[in-house]
C-alpha cells in the first residue's frame, strides 16, 4: 500500500545503471549486481567475472548468501548462469562448479569455516553437493531419484552439527543427521515450497511457505501444520515470502507486509510504500544482522533497522518499518535479493532479476 505522506517526506535516490538509462526500445545490460559502500547514496554494476571475458551483465539473480564466517565472501546463484564467489565483498567475482548448471541455492554452515551445501542440476540429474573448503573441492552426497524433480532449498540445523533439511520440488522434505552421508524422507508437502527455514532461537522448529500459507513443524520436520491466520482473508490469499530472524516471524502476501512477535499467533501489518499485489516483498534482512540471515540473526529484529526489497526498489528503515527510505533502481529488472556486510551495514549488495512485463507499466 502506497503512503503518499511518506513519499512525499522521504528523498528518492537515483541508482543509475553502468549502461545508461532506461528505456523500451534499447537493450539494457543492467542485470548481476549492484554495490554501494556509502550506505545507498551511491550505486555501481558489479558484474566482473574473473578469468573470463564474460560478465554478468545480463544475469538474473536466484540468491546471494553471505559466508558467517568471512565477512569478505560472498556467493552468488544466478539463474541460468551458474553459482558465483568473490572475495572482495561484490568487487569481482569467480565461478565455481562450472559443470553444474542450473545452481538452485547455497547454504553455510555458520559454525564450520568452508563448509557449504548447494543444490544443483548435474548431468541432467538434480543433486547436493558438499565442500569443506570454500568451493574449491566438492562431493555428491545426495540425489534425486529421476529427472522430474530438482532440490530447491538446503539447510543446515543451527542447534544440532550435521544436520540438514532438504526440499525438493514436489515438496518432499528430507532430513540427514550426519552431514548427507545418510538421508531420511520426513515430510510430503505434495505441493511447491517457497520458503523453508529452521528456526533461530526454537529448537526442532522448522518453518515453511506454501501456497496454502505459514507451515510450522516442532518436531524437526516430521510433522507440519498450518498455522492458522485470520479467516477474513485480511492478511491475503498469495504468499511470497517468509523469514525468522530471531522471536520476529515476517510474512509477505498479496495484501502487505506482516510481523508477528508469537510464532504467528499475532500479527502486525507493516505499511510500505509498494503496492504489494503489484510489487511484492521479493527480500527481506536485518540490518545488523550476524552473517545477514535468519539462522544467525540476534534477538534484535524488533530494533527495526530493515533492508526490504520491492519491485524496482531496495526501502530501508530505521524505525521498524514507520517511515521509509526508498532506494530507486532505473533500470528494468526488479530488486530481489539483499546482502548487507557484517560489521559494516554501509556496504549493501543487491541483486536483480528480469522483471515480469505485466502490470509494470512498461508500456510494451
Amino acid at each position: 500500500m502506497k503512503n503518499k505522506k511518506s513519499i512525499l517526506l522521504l528523498p528518492i535516490l537515483l541508482a543509475l545503471p553502468v549502461y545508461g538509462g532506461p528505456g523500451c526500445n534499447i537493450p539494457q545490460n543492467d542485470g548481476g549486481v549492484y554495490k554501494t559502500v556509502d550506505g545507498g547514496t551511491n550505486w555501481r554494476q558489479t558484474t566482473v567475472i574473473e578469468d573470463s571475458k564474460n560478465t554478468l551483465v545480463k544475469a538474473d539473480t536466484e540468491q546471494i548468501l553471505l559466508d558467517p564466517n568471512n565477512p569478505e565472501v560472498v556467493f552468488l546463484v544466478t539463474k541460468n548462469n551458474g553459482l558465483y564467489v568473490s572475495n572482495q565483498f561484490g568487487e569481482s567475482w569467480k565461478r565455481i562448479l562450472p559443470e553444474a548448471n542450473p545452481v538452485y541455492s547455497i547454504e553455510a554452515d555458520p559454525q564450520r569455516s568452508g563448509l557449504f551445501y548447494s543444490s544443483i542440476l548435474l548431468n541432467d540429474r538434480a543433486k547436493i553437493v558438499k565442500t569443506e573448503n570454500g568451493g574449491q573441492d566438492w562431493k555428491e552426497i545426495y540425489t534425486e531419484a529421476g529427472k522430474g524433480s530438482y532440490v530447491t532449498q538446503v539447510k543446515i540445523d543451527p542447534f544440532h552439527g550435521n544436520s540438514l533439511a532438504a526440499v525438493n520440488s514436489e515438496g518432499l522434505v528430507t532430513r540427514s543427521g550426519n552431514g548427507g552421508e545418510t538421508w531420511q524422507a520426513t515430510f510430503p508437502f505434495q505441493e511447491e515450497v517457497f520458503d523453508f527455514s529452521f528456526d533461530p532461537v526454537n529448537e526442532n522448529f522448522i518453518w515453511a511457505l506454501t501456497a496454502k500459507g505459514v507451515w510450522l513443524s516442532q518436531d524437526g520436520g516430521t510433522n507440519f501444520a498450518l498455522v492458522e491466520l485470520p479467516s477474513n482473508g485480511e492478511m491475503g490469499n498469495s504468499f511470497y515470502l517468509l523469514r525468522k530472524f530471531g522471536s520476529s516471524l515476517f510474512l509477505a502476501t498479496d495484501k502487505g507486509f506482516f510481523q508477528s512477535m508469537d510464532n504467528g499467533k499475532a500479527w502486525r501489518k507493516i505499511v510500505v510504500l509498494s503496492n504489494p499485489a503489484d510489487f511484492p516483498v521479493a527480500d527481506f534482512t536485518v540490518i545488523g544482522a550476524n552473517g545477514d540471515g535468519p539462522s544467525s540473526a540476534p534477538n534484535g529484529a524488533a530494533a527495526g533497522k530493515w533492508a526490504l526489497a520491492a519491485g524496482m526498489t531496495l526501502y530501508l528503515t530505521t524505525d521498524a518499518g514507520q517511515n521509509w527510505k526508498p532506494i530507486q533502481f532505473e533500470i528494468n529488472r526488479n530488486v530481489n535479493a539483499i546482502a548487507i556486510k557484517p560489521g559494516d551495514p554501509n556496504q549493501m549488495l543487491v541483486g536483480v532479476e528480469t522483471a515480469s512485463r505485466g502490470g509494470l507499466g512498461f508500456g510494451y
